[in-house]
């Protein structure tokens, strides 16, 4: 069993995060060719880095599954779903600054418990129109706490990857449900260029407040989430709250380690490349609670992934030129 559920939780997260992608490439090309080239570009890293995780799932040992640290976690990611729906649907804050407001609570009174109380804050984030009761929400934070534990050790480091599990509780509740999506059109080009230029601020400033700052993934999204929630649509009453969205799914990109994302360079491309898909992706699985996060998931492992190739093709120019260099000598 301690070989079987990495691998299970492996596969659960990278189909989802295939769907999502296939679908995006879908609406990029009905778009423009440009476009459809540029998600196939982005799709094909998070495909290559993917398969890099993979080789690594049959060398690692999970724990117990059954223990009393993995209970709580469970009842950590159902409550964090639970509340923030209260909080979104029922007080109206809306998703945005419940999901915000969570995660900077988790981590200050329950850090031990802030990562899957903030997973769990995702599923929360669910349209009513999908998720229309507190009993379907409790069901995908279960499904989601299920996930969690089965995906301990798959995708260490990837900012994003709390959110796949959301989306993943989410999704399987509403096809279940045979509730329909919501469809939000690709808005103009303009209003796209201003969304990415939000990826990009809301991924650079999430890791500066995690990394450099040393806060923490969750209280540095939370904080950036909650912030655009709050300030974004009371000053652009248009696209504010559609900037605020964006601004939380760029803080997942920012909540990558400093092991896979080593500085704020990289950072500025995870963020440009969410901006990008989270435009394309916009009609597709609308109203699941975690896609944001999959979006993010995606984007920073197809950064990683083409970072890698780079490095590795500048080191074998450089060891290919250093014969040359010594018999020069």
């Amino acid at each position: 069993m301690n070989r079987l559920i990495p691998a299970a939780g492996f596969l659960l997260l990278t189909a989802m995060v295939i769907i999502l992608l296939g679908l995006t490439v879908y609406e990029a090309w009905i778009l423009s060719a440009g476009g459809g080239v540029l998600v196939v570009a982005v799709s094909v890293g998070t495909l290559i880095q993917m398969v890099r995780e993979a080789k690594r799932v049959p060398c690692v040992q999970f724990g117990e599954a059954m223990n009393l640290t993995n209970a709580l976690n469970f009842l950590a990611v159902v409550a964090g779903a639970l509340i923030t729906y209260i909080l979104s649907i029922d007080l109206g804050l809306g998703a945005v600054t419940a999901s915000g407001l969570i995660g900077v609570l988790a981590a200050l009174v329950i850090p031990d418990y802030a990562v899957p109380a903030y997973c769990g804050s995702f599923a929360g984030m669910s349209s009513a129109r999908l998720l229309g009761s507190h009993w379907e929400i409790v069901l995908a934070g279960s499904i989601a706490g299920l996930i969690f534990i089965l995906t301990d050790c798959a995708y260490p480091g990837f900012g994003g990857k709390l959110g796949a599990i959301a989306f993943t509780g989410c999704v399987i509740m509403g096809l279940s449900l045979r509730r329909p999506f919501i469809v939000t059109p690709i808005p103009d080009p303009s209003v796209a260029m201003v969304i990415i230029i939000a990826s990009v601020a809301a991924t650079v400033a999430t890791y500066w407040l995690s990394i450099t700052l040393g806060h923490g993934a969750v209280m540095a999204s939370g904080f950036v989430g909650l912030l655009g929630g709050l300030i974004l649509p009371a000053i652009y009453p248009d696209t504010g709250p559609l900037l605020a969205v964006m601004v939380i799914c760029a803080s997942f990109s920012g909540m990558s380690s400093a092991a896979k994302f080593p500085s704020i360079t990289m950072m500025l491309g995870a963020g440009l490349v969410t901006g990008v898909i989270f435009v394309y992706s916009m009609p597709q699985l609308g109203g699941a609670g975690g896609k944001l996060g999959t979006i993010a998931f995606a984007s920073v492992m197809a950064v990683r992934s083409y970072y890698d190739l780079v490095e590795t093709r500048f080191d074998s120019l450089l060891q290919a030129r250093q014969p040359e260099s010594g018999s020069q000598r």
